[in-house]
């Protein structure tokens, strides 16, 4: 016993120089510890029957809580008691644990809790807020009233807790391959050991999720999550499946790679950026497939097949080539690609000169030059109707058009080629101009023609002399910018005739002399002669025979006497003179006079006998 107090010796002076130092023990505190540690080897008297369970280490995150589990036995000789006291020591000195909680360090009072029961023979400990101080050897005594006390310090019998400052990475598990809209469970297990404090768990991608725990051996558990409702798609194909792991704000974080099986996707027609008219080009059918496609198919626009191979090639190209389209194919589906226009490069062609549809005479008026061309022309020219140069610009300018401003062409460059647009003349709008060949000519008819220029077409009306009654023409003909109005008349033509023409843009007017026509006053005069002399002979002719009408009625009486008296011989030739008085009578009513009257028979018009008519009832 003398000689073990001579070893605690030593340790007595050297903490005497520590007394600073931050657990602030005297050293009189270290040198009873020492003689209680001896104490408790000496009794342990009949320490055969004593032994504790519990494991050889346990790992505590710093800033949590660590469980060190715990069971012991004592040698009860069939006997029952009830009253147990249990105590826990750090570095065999040091008491972290005490049913009397005054006798517990400054250092773990409240963070100590025995959390078994002893009469269960349970002396599982937990300590919370572990610190990187709280690292070292833990030794368990128990004391039982009207047994023994025993401090269990055999190697097999204590525990190291060793501090970390952080956490162990989740384990992600994963099915190696998954396939695109297909559910997949995922889990993440995280190992902690305080499972009053776990810790919350999240994952990169979403899903339902559902969490299990168990406890393993040597005091560690494992928290599994869960995610039951991940669908992966093909853009989660080589990304990370991160579950993270928050341990009071120290996070730490496991992953898995996914692979995922998808059909052909993004599938599209490459080919060079672009190829000139007449040349070759080879196409490929390029797609993002998981597995890669593994076949092809080529089609031209209107969906007829042209090839089944991984390139296509076209020969002779040119800026009609239509768009063409390809469908790639692997293990997991198929998908095409929309239809692909090559751009081919070709010279300008459908060159033409652009401008307003129509601008007024004296206006100025911008021109500029089209054409289809691949690359765009970077040049053009300009030039008049002669063949002159005018510009060299995309645009040229006309300053103060008139109606006389010639035709324009111009020329479009680019690096295939040149190519010309045709002479484009200006739609010039401008008032009405009476041409000085509009005149009047008399013949059988008098015809008068009115010539007007302009743009948009005129309307055009005719006035006599009075301007009160106006002419339309009899007929009209448009040739270009000029148009001819002409006007016919007859009997009662005006000696003078006004052309008023107009459009939107303004109004003209030309007065036209028309000659007299002297063969159709000939014939008017004759003809008005005729008609007299034909209403005085027919108003003679009636004279006539209304007075030999108004005797009839006398020579009838003396005729019915004559057949009284006469015998039938004499009857008959009265018959034949009647007969022929008759003749003469029914003869004068016709629109014919015979030579019984000595006058030569002319006809007589309709209206001539009208005029008779009327010339006799006054009579």
């Amino acid at each position: 016993m003398i000689a073990r107090v001579s070893i605690c010796l030593p340790l007595y002076q050297q903490w005497r120089q520590l007394q600073h130092e931050v657990l602030n023990f005297d050293a009189e505190m270290v040198f009873w510890s020492c003689l209680f540690f001896l104490w408790l080897r000496v009794s342990s008297a009949n320490a055969g029957e004593w032994s504790a369970k519990m494991p050889e280490s346990v790992v505590g995150l710093s800033g949590s809580c660590v469980l060190i589990p715990c069971t012991f036995s004592y040698p009860a000789n069939g006997k029952t008691y009830t009253e147990f006291t249990g105590i826990w020591y750090h570095e065999y000195s040091t008491v972290v644990y005490h049913t009397d909680t005054s006798k517990i360090i400054n250092l773990f009072k409240g963070r100590t809790s025995l959390i078994g029961d002893l009469r269960q023979n349970n002396c599982s400990l937990n300590i919370s807020s572990l610190r990187s101080s709280d690292a070292g050897s833990f030794m368990f005594r128990i004391e039982i009233k009207d047994l023994n006390k025993y401090s269990y310090i055999k190697k097999e019998d204590m525990v190291s807790i060793k501090v970390n400052e952080t956490p162990e990475n989740p384990t992600v598990s994963v099915e190696e391959e998954v396939t695109s809209g297909k559910p997949v469970n995922a889990t993440c297990a995280v190992s902690h050991s305080c499972p009053s404090d776990l810790p919350r768990v999240t994952w990169s991608h979403g899903g339902k999720q559902s969490s299990t725990s168990q406890p393993q051996n040597l005091g560690q558990w494992k928290l599994t999550y869960y995610s039951l409702t991940f669908t992966p798609s093909r853009e989660d194909h080589n990304k990370l499946l991160i579950c993270s792991a928050d341990f009071n704000g120290k996070k730490v974080t496991g992953h898995k790679t996914l692979k995922v099986k998808y059909p052909p996707y993004n599938v599209s027609v490459v080919t060079k950026p672009s190829v000139k008219e007449n040349d070759s080009v080879e196409l490929s059918c390029s797609s993002d497939s998981n597995p890669p496609a593994n076949s092809y198919q080529w089609f031209s626009l209107n969906g007829t097949m042209l090839a089944k191979s991984p390139t296509y090639k076209l020969e002779r190209v040119s800026r009609h080539t239509e768009a063409i389209s390809c469908t790639a194919f692997n293990t997991e589906g198929k998908n095409s690609s929309g239809p692909r226009k090559l751009k081919v490069q070709y010279p300008p062609y459908n060159v033409s000169v652009v401008t307003k549809h129509s601008v007024k005479e004296n206006d100025s008026v911008e021109l500029s030059c089209s054409s289809d061309s691949n690359p765009p022309a970077n040049s053009y020219q300009w030039f008049s109707l002669n063949g002159t140069m005018l510009a060299k610009s995309p645009t040229y300018k006309l300053e103060r058009v008139s109606r006389h401003t010639e035709a324009i062409s111009c020329t479009a460059f680019n690096t295939e080629g040149k190519n010309s647009s045709g002479p484009q003349k200006l739609n010039i709008l401008y008032p009405p101009e009476i041409k000085s060949e509009s005149s009047c000519q008399s013949k059988i008819l008098t015809v008068c023609v009115c010539i007007v220029d302009s743009n948009p077409p005129s309307e055009v009306k005719w006035f006599g002399p009075d301007s009160l009654k106006a002419f339309s023409s009899t007929s009209i003909k448009q040739n270009e910018s000029l148009t001819i109005f002409t006007l016919q008349g007859w009997l009662g033509f005006p000696e003078t005739i006004l052309c008023f023409a107009n459009n939107s843009l303004g109004s003209s007017s030309i007065t036209l002399e028309a000659p007299r026509n002297l063969i159709i006053i000939c014939i008017a005069v004759a003809s008005a002669v005729v008609v007299v002399l034909a209403c005085i002979l027919l108003y003679a002719l009636r004279r006539r025979c209304g007075k030999r009408s108004a005797h009839l009625p006398l020579m009838k009486n003396e005729q019915n006497e004559m057949k009284t008296t006469q015998n039938k011989s004499d009857l008959e030739n009265s018959k034949e003179e009647k007969g022929s008085d008759v003749d003469i009578y029914t003869n004068c009513p016709k629109d014919r006079v015979y030579d019984n009257w000595g006058h030569v028979a002319r006809p007589v018009s309709s209206d001539q006998a009208l005029e008779d008519e009327a010339v006799y009832a006054n009579t």
